[in-house]
């Protein structure tokens, strides 16, 4: 039996991934994949037999994985104040295609089976929410901060620094920009809007 081409798996993963976060599961067919990855539709099932399920779940997970490592990294690599973590989280966030939580709890979660929908959500949640989220603790246990629930917290700078990518270009219209506006979204979290 003849053995997987890694590069060839690498370039179907990363034009699935693409048209994926473009249209969402339901948008996208294995065809549209094997003419972005430039293979035949057939081809496709000697790397990915589960089809278009097992595609998505793939780059799901990649991009899971991708985010959880760069968020921590960035994290630990601002030192320990709360401030420098949170700017340097937003600046991986602004960095990265966004991630479309409200489609894929909408619409890509409920087309795939209940348990690997639950298991990729937990996922989800779990890559980016953890290392913000331990920040977050890191800092009221030191008293700079009271929060209630620091996932909670976690999930709304999440939120936040993501819907910058739903600005449009004209406003924010270069990488520097984007990541600018990312950290003035967390100073704006950080020290409110009412004068004190």
């Amino acid at each position: 039996m003849p053995t997987k081409d890694n590069t060839t798996h690498q370039r179907i993963l990363d034009a699935a991934d693409r048209l994926f976060a473009e249209r969402g599961y339901s948008g996208v067919t294995l065809q549209d994949i094997g003419q972005a990855a430039s293979l035949r539709h057939a081809s496709l099932y000697y790397y990915a037999p589960r089809g278009k399920e097992q595609l998505y779940i793939e780059v799901t997970e990649r991009a899971f994985q991708r985010h959880n490592a760069g968020l921590t990294d960035a994290i630990i690599g601002a030192g320990g104040d709360l401030r420098a973590q949170l700017h340097a989280a937003a600046r991986w966030f602004a960095s990265q295609a966004p991630i479309d939580l409200g489609r894929m709890v909408r619409s890509d979660m409920p087309a795939l089976p209940p348990e690997e929908a639950d298991r990729l959500m937990h996922a989800c949640l779990s890559a980016v929410r953890t290392p913000i989220a331990a920040a977050i603790r890191n800092a009221a246990r030191k008293g700079l901060l009271t929060v209630e629930d620091a996932d909670f917290a976690a999930m709304g700078f999440v939120g936040l620094v993501q819907s910058i990518h739903n600005i449009p270009k004209v406003f924010l219209p270069t990488a520097e920009a984007l990541e600018l506006a990312a950290c003035r979204a967390v100073d704006m979290l950080l020290d409110g809007w009412f004068q004190r």
